[in-house]
C-alpha cells in the first residue's frame, strides 16, 4: 500500500507528488488526459448521402468537468479555474485522498475508475450518434452535439461532444457510465466512414478507420 506522500522536481520549479513510489489514483487520471492534449481526431461521419466532418480536439480546461470534479464542491471550494486544477491534479497537489473525502464522490462511480481508459476507448470508438436534444432532455440534462458509445468490461459508456465556443472543433464534455439508461434512445446512429488519430506537435496520423477508399 501507498502511503508516504513525497516529491519529485521537474523543470520549471513543478513537482509530482507520489505516494510510497506509487502514482495517485487522481494524478494517473489526469496524466491519461495530459496525453491526449497533444492529439486530435479527425471524424467524417455519413447518413442518406450526406457528410458530416468534425475535429476533435482536447484542452487542460476540459478535464474537472469531464472526469466529475464540479460535483465536488464539498471538498474542493473556493473559485479554481479549471486549467489551475487540472494542473494541481496533475503534480498531485489536489489528490485522491482529498476528493474521495466528498460525500458525493461515490456519485462518479466508474466514470472516475475507468477514465484512465478514455483514450483506448476513443481509439477504439466506432458507433456515433448524432444528439437530438428532445429526445435526450426527457432522460437527461446533457445537450451536446454528437455521443460515442463504447463496451468496456461489460460497462456501457456514453462520451458526449460539443462545439467549443472558440472555435468549430469538438470537445468531450461528459463521460459517463450508465446500465439503467440508455442514452442512445432517440438518438440518430450516424455511419463511421473516416477517423483519423493526429499528433499535433510531430505531424504524424495514425487512419484508425476508413470506408473511403
Amino acid at each position: 500500500m501507498c502511503r508516504q506522500k513525497t516529491f519529485t522536481a521537474l523543470p520549471k520549479g513543478r513537482a509530482f507528488y507520489i505516494y510510497g513510489g506509487c502514482m495517485d489514483k487522481l494524478q494517473k487520471r489526469a496524466l491519461a488526459f495530459k496525453k491526449l492534449l497533444d492529439y486530435e481526431y479527425k471524424i467524417i461521419l455519413g447518413r442518406k448521402g450526406q457528410r458530416t466532418e468534425f475535429v476533435i480536439d482536447f484542452e487542460k480546461v476540459d478535464f474537472p468537468h469531464l472526469i466529475g470534479l464540479h460535483k465536488l464542491n464539498d471538498v474542493l471550494t473556493g473559485n479554481i479555474a479549471s486549467e489551475k486544477l487540472f494542473e494541481r491534479c496533475l503534480t498531485g497537489v489536489v489528490d485522491y485522498e482529498t476528493i474521495s473525502k466528498s460525500a458525493k464522490f461515490e456519485k462518479l462511480g466508474n466514470r472516475f475508475e475507468y477514465f484512465d481508459k478514455i483514450e483506448m476507448m476513443l481509439d477504439s470508438n466506432d458507433v456515433i450518434f448524432k444528439c437530438n436534444t428532445n429526445s435526450m432532455s426527457a432522460f437527461s440534462r446533457i445537450i451536446a452535439d454528437f455521443e460515442l458509445k463504447n463496451i468496456y468490461v461489460g460497462l456501457t459508456f456514453y462520451l458526449f461532444l460539443e462545439k467549443r465556443n472558440s472555435s468549430e472543433k469538438q470537445y468531450c464534455k461528459s463521460f459517463i457510465q450508465e446500465s439503467s439508461i440508455d442514452y442512445t434512445y432517440g438518438q440518430t446512429k450516424m455511419t463511421l466512414l473516416y477517423k483519423e488519430k493526429i499528433n499535433k506537435k510531430t505531424g504524424q496520423s495514425e487512419i484508425q478507420y476508413n470506408r473511403l477508399v
